[in-house]
């Protein structure tokens, strides 16, 4: 996954929803391996600024925090955000 920057097109498929629908999603589907990557990427971000990791399955956003889902359907690149 080293060539899709999984952070950016997630917090980019936000920001279109939140511009087509005037609120954060509620959750964002991913697939288990891009949820895997994303949760090993925040873990090592948190690990490397001496910060507490919290909650795996809360994504703070500007807008707030939006949960993130497997959905086992989707492909590795897929992100889904849902009300």
């Amino acid at each position: 996954m080293e060539w899709f920057d999984a952070f950016e097109e997630l917090m980019a498929s936000i920001e279109r929803y939140v511009e087509e629908n005037g609120q954060a999603p509620r959750e964002v589907a991913v697939s288990a391996d891009l949820y895997a990557w994303l949760s090993d990427i925040r873990r090592e971000s948190h690990f490397l600024s001496g910060g507490e990791s919290g909650d795996p399955d809360l994504l703070p956003t500007p807008h707030g925090p939006v949960r993130l889902v497997i959905d086992e359907a989707l492909s590795s690149f897929d992100i889904v955000p849902t009300r």
